[in-house]
Formats: C-alpha cells, sequence, structure tokens
C-alpha cells in the first residue's frame, strides 16, 4: 500500500455496510442459500448484484451491490457446513462459527466499515485523540469530585489490525487488514456496530470492489444517509462516534438533558466521505445510447450520518435483538430526469 498522512480533521470515507442475511446460530440447519435468495431479491429491485466469494476462514461467504462512488453493501452468509475440499471436521467448524465476531448478531444490518484507516494514520490520529479526552475528561472529573458531577469520557479505542481476506469467484486472492474497536471492558470499549471497523486493502482495492459493476438497473448512484440508535449513554456513544469519524466534539456543545442523555431530534449529524467521485449520469443512457462507464465525473460524495436516540417501542425492540448501532440505510433512488440531482429513494 502506499503510505500517506491524513490530516487530522479530514473526513474518512465509508468503504462498505455489512447486511447478514441468515441468522448464524440455525446455519447449520441451512437448506437454501440465504445468500442466493437475497441475490434474488436486490436484483428484482434494479440492483446488480456481483457474488463475491468464501472469506479466508471459511465460515462467511458474500454477495456485493457497488455503487459508483465507491461504496458497497456486502451481503453476507453464514455457511451451513465447511467446504469438501477443507477436511475439517463439522464439529470443529461449528466451535470456530461460534467464535465469529458476528455470531451473535441477527439478519439485518450489522457493521460498518470506513476505508484504509492504516497508510494514511487515521487510526492512530483517532485513538490519539480519544486517548487525549480521556485524560482531559479525568482530570476535570478530579477538579470537580467535590461538587458531585458526572463527566463523560470517550470509550473510543481501536485495536491493532489484523489480516484477513477471500478468494473471488474467478480464483483471485484477496487481501486486507481489518482494525475493530476494542470490545467493552471496564471504562473502555465499544460493541461491535455502536462504531464503525476499518479495512486497509494489502491487494488493489478495485478487485475487492469492482467499479466496472456499479450500474444498476435503477440507476441507484449510492447511500444517501445511515441512521445510528442508542438507548443508553448516549452522549458517550455521540462522542465515541464523532471521534471515529475524526469529527470530536465538546459534550458541553451537545443538547442533554438532566439524565446526561441526548436530546432526540436535536443531535448534529456527522458526515462521511465516498471513496471515489461519482460518475455524473449521462443523459444518453435515457434513451438506450452510450455506455455506462463512458461518464463524466462529479464532485466528492458525502454521506449523512443521523444519530438518533430510541423513543419508541420499536426502537427499544430493534436494540434488544440488534443491539446499538447501525439501524437504517437510505439509498438514492433515480430521478426522472437524470441531469438533476438524484432523490432519496427507499430506507431498509
Amino acid at each position: 500500500m502506499a503510505s500517506r498522512s491524513a490530516s487530522s480533521g479530514a473526513i474518512p470515507a465509508l468503504d462498505h455496510l455489512i447486511l447478514l442475511v441468515n441468522d448464524p446460530r440455525t446455519a447449520s440447519s441451512q437448506i437454501d442459500s440465504a445468500l442466493e435468495r437475497a441475490i434474488c431479491t436486490f436484483s428484482a429491485l434494479g440492483f446488480q448484484v456481483v457474488r463475491g466469494g468464501l472469506h479466508a476462514d471459511g465460515i462467511t461467504s458474500n454477495a456485493l451491490i457497488v455503487f459508483p462512488d465507491g461504496v458497497y453493501i456486502e451481503l453476507v452468509q453464514f455457511e451451513a457446513a465447511p467446504g469438501l475440499s477443507s477436511g475439517e471436521k463439522r464439529a470443529d467448524f461449528e466451535a470456530r462459527r461460534k467464535r465469529h465476531w458476528w455470531y451473535n448478531s441477527r439478519p439485518g444490518w450489522i457493521d460498518w466499515c470506513l476505508q484504509d484507516g492504516i497508510s494514511d494514520g487515521m487510526i492512530q490520529i483517532i485513538n490519539d485523540n480519544a486517548h487525549r479526552l480521556r485524560q482531559t475528561a479525568h482530570e476535570e472529573e478530579q477538579r470537580e469530585s467535590q461538587d458531585g458531577m458526572r463527566i463523560v469520557a470517550p470509550r473510543l479505542q481501536y485495536l491493532p489490525p489484523q489480516e484477513g481476506g477471500r478468494v473471488t469467484m474467478t480464483g483471485e486472492e484477496l487481501r486486507w487488514k481489518v482494525s475493530f474497536p476494542a470490545p467493552p471492558e471496564g471504562s473502555l470499549g465499544n460493541p461491535r456496530s455502536a462504531v464503525p471497523f476499518w479495512c486497509a486493502d494489502l491487494t488493489a482495492r478495485q478487485l475487492r470492489v469492482p467499479l466496472t459493476r456499479s450500474m444498476h438497473e435503477n440507476r441507484s448512484p449510492g447511500i444517501a444517509e445511515i441512521t445510528l440508535l442508542y438507548a443508553r449513554d448516549t452522549v458517550a456513544a455521540y462522542l465515541d462516534v464523532s471521534l471515529a469519524l475524526n469529527q470530536p466534539i465538546d459534550a458541553a456543545t451537545l443538547p442533554i438533558s438532566s439524565e446526561l442523555q441526548l436530546v432526540p431530534n436535536q443531535i448534529p449529524h456527522r458526515l462521511l466521505a465516498a471513496p471515489a467521485p461519482a460518475p455524473k449520469p449521462d443523459t444518453t443512457l435515457a434513451k438506450g445510447e452510450g455506455h455506462p462507464h463512458h461518464q463524466a465525473q462529479m464532485p466528492q460524495r458525502f454521506i449523512r450520518v443521523v444519530v438518533k436516540v430510541a423513543e419508541d417501542p420499536q426502537d427499544f425492540a430493534w436494540i434488544e435483538r440488534h443491539g446499538e448501532g447501525l439501524y437504517e440505510v437510505a439509498i438514492y433512488g433515480a430521478c426522472p430526469c437524470l441531469a438533476r440531482e438524484p432523490c432519496e429513494g427507499g430506507k431498509i
């Protein structure tokens, strides 16, 4: 990977969103492929779905919905059994599956990933910012201890990267490094999906994210916004998300209730960049002319990150089943006039 430095104010890029299509707990009894069903569903909605392949651990496989701006949705399935050529005993395979970081997840949106973070130094910047703010919070707490004030400190800390990979359907080996947030322990750590993880490619990104397969029959150009849902310690959760997106803030500037929770509907949104400039739709395509890859480049696209505080039974039921974090994804739909900006389509 080419080495480059991120500025302290750089907005990281959203790499991909992960949609789990089957339940890891019942994967062994799966007869029909949940991944194939998901591919059929999204294809019927007008998306071009690219079969990805089996991950290096043999436990999960995927398919991709790639958008022109470089962001993609990863459809993930837990495999029912070890591959025939692996020689692994089924009991050993199932034991490994139970140790997978997504084993306790339920079908739906389960995680979100930012691009790189290693070669550009972004993860180190974020960890340094979080450490500095924790120190400041600790010092303030010492000064204010006599008044009984509670100081909110960030819990975020990213772990050292670990290597992963998969083999594509055409037999190409892909390799990358991922950096996950430290799990909750004491006053540090976050549950998975509450904050994003990072992926830095060791092989060319275009092999992992085939932009040549990013044009969709429904003409969707990509993700409009993502919504994160939290119910507990919402101020700390928002501070951690803001840090993870390299947009640290002062908690004193937030709308906070007397219970030290965020005030719903008054929470400033955050931003993520898209990995690559999106192509400008070619109006000749609407007439059945031209080629989808012969398109001018549009300016950098940004994706809004909305933070929501759980308020109704549906929200709390979601958190009970899925945990806090990634909750809803809004995807742009095509406008009747392709020369205009796309309108916001459905949320899933």
